[in-house]
């Protein structure tokens, strides 16, 4: 209680604003720069806060704008940095003495940029408010909060070191958004050129070909065969548009509808993993967050067989998420889990061997960590040499194109030139 008022004391107990984004790191040193939390929210605001948009005032029009709007803030996504801070600053309170309750509802109370964020945490308190714990509360929003983080959160109430938990949560989340920060980063460069180049070539097809076209005609002169393909590709994108967006339409439905499945989305997993230089990132990034998790869930006291089932269902991947389940199955009948990944393709040799060495040392826990560490380095390396190979790949693949292109206008002009000058 003497740390709880101290903290109070320091902090003042009045306002607690961000006024930047804060990273992980720079939260860890929050209390030595000041940072004031609001732990005296007024219960009158709490409730305008959660009643907020959920109320009906009888008005059809302004009912139908909040149903819109409610709509949008659900389509909202909570980033990986803001769930960084928010664990963060929950192990602040919680290490300082402050209920739960309050605050939760304090950080609710800072995450007014995000909306959904906002009601899903201030949603979350008054469900720990009626009895519910604060696991059981975040299970109720699994598209945030993933089976993992519940499962660590889970056993850090049971153990009585629910801080310790959140801390290495932050600190986790923290690492996983840098890392998909890198990668997104990576390939947004090539996606976007080759939006802007498809683009291009689309416009050149429906507007500028069918203008050269009526010229090359009228000349009579035999037309070289790459610039009657791209006459004859013009002419049919012309009359045929309206039938290629539905096509195309109907292909991206059916193509996200098979996905949903389980057979649909084992085979889309299973083709990413083989793409060529993004199937090896893709797989280096799921096996830290499967050494990550299996090493924060045995620390947090979780048993090996629980920490495979909580694992399988939060790696995203139903090609690991199978074989995972699967290693569970195993260890409960008796067999290591290294022996059980040893015949599997999608676990290297090494990775196996460290955790067969962990299994018979009992330092499991911290050699997943290490391993965790090792392809976390990978993930980056990898992310560099991405990088590196993209770009003269998009830059052949745009001169290839754009050169086609120019060819096939560029061929009949110049004979129609030599005839000209030969008359």
């Amino acid at each position: 209680m003497k740390q709880a008022k101290d903290f109070a004391e320091k902090t003042g107990g009045e306002v607690f604003k961000l006024g930047k984004a804060f990273s992980a790191e720079e939260m860890a040193s929050m209390e030595q720069e000041k940072i004031v939390l609001n732990i005296g929210l007024s219960k009158e605001k709490i409730k305008l806060r959660y009643a907020q948009g959920q109320e009906s005032t009888g008005n059809f029009f302004i009912d139908t704008f909040k149903k819109i709007n409610n709509l949008v803030i659900n389509m909202n996504k909570v980033k990986m940095q803001e769930k960084a801070v928010f664990f963060r600053l929950l192990a602040v309170m919680v290490e300082a003495g402050i209920p739960i309750i309050r605050s939760l509802h304090t950080l609710a109370d800072q995450n007014k940029k995000n909306p959904k964020f906002e009601r899903i945490i201030t949603q979350m308190a008054f469900k720990v408010e009626g009895g519910e714990s604060l696991s059981g509360s975040m299970d109720l929003y699994k598209d945030v909060f993933s089976e993992a983080e519940i499962g660590m959160i889970r056993s850090g109430e049971v153990s009585g070191h629910l801080n310790d938990i959140l801390r290495d949560l932050a600190k986790n989340t923290e690492k996983n958004a840098r890392t998909l920060k890198k990668v997104k980063g990576a390939l947004t460069y090539p996606i976007v050129i080759l939006v802007i180049l498809f683009g291009v070539l689309t416009l050149m097809m429906v507007m500028v070909i069918p203008n050269i076209t009526r010229m090359f005609v009228q000349s009579g002169t035999k037309l070289p065969a790459i610039t009657q393909f791209v006459i004859n590709l013009s002419d049919f994108m012309r009359n045929n548009i309206v039938l290629m967006l539905i096509v195309l339409a109907v292909f991206i439905t059916i193509f996200i509808m098979w996905k949903k499945t389980k057979t649909g989305k084992y085979y889309w997993d299973t083709f990413k993993l083989h793409v060529p230089i993004i199937g090896p990132l893709i797989q280096k990034s799921i096996l830290a967050q499967f050494s990550q998790n299996l090493g924060n869930l045995l620390g947090a006291g979780v048993s090996i067989i629980q920490s495979m089932t909580i694992i399988s269902n939060a790696i995203g991947n139903e090609v690991y998420k199978r074989k995972i389940k699967l290693a569970g199955d195993d260890i409960r009948t008796g067999i290591p889990l290294a022996e059980s990944l040893r015949n599997s393709t999608y676990f290297p040799i090494m990775l196996v061997n460290m955790i067969e060495i962990g299994e018979q040392t009992a330092q499991l826990e911290t050699v997943t960590k290490k391993i965790a560490d090792f392809y976390d380095e990978e993930v980056d390396i990898a992310v560099q040499g991405l990088t590196k190979v993209i770009e003269p790949l998009i830059m052949v693949f745009v001169g290839v194109a754009v050169g086609g292109m120019v060819a096939a206008i560029m061929l009949p002009i110049m004979s129609l030139a030599d005839v000209a000058g030969n008359m």
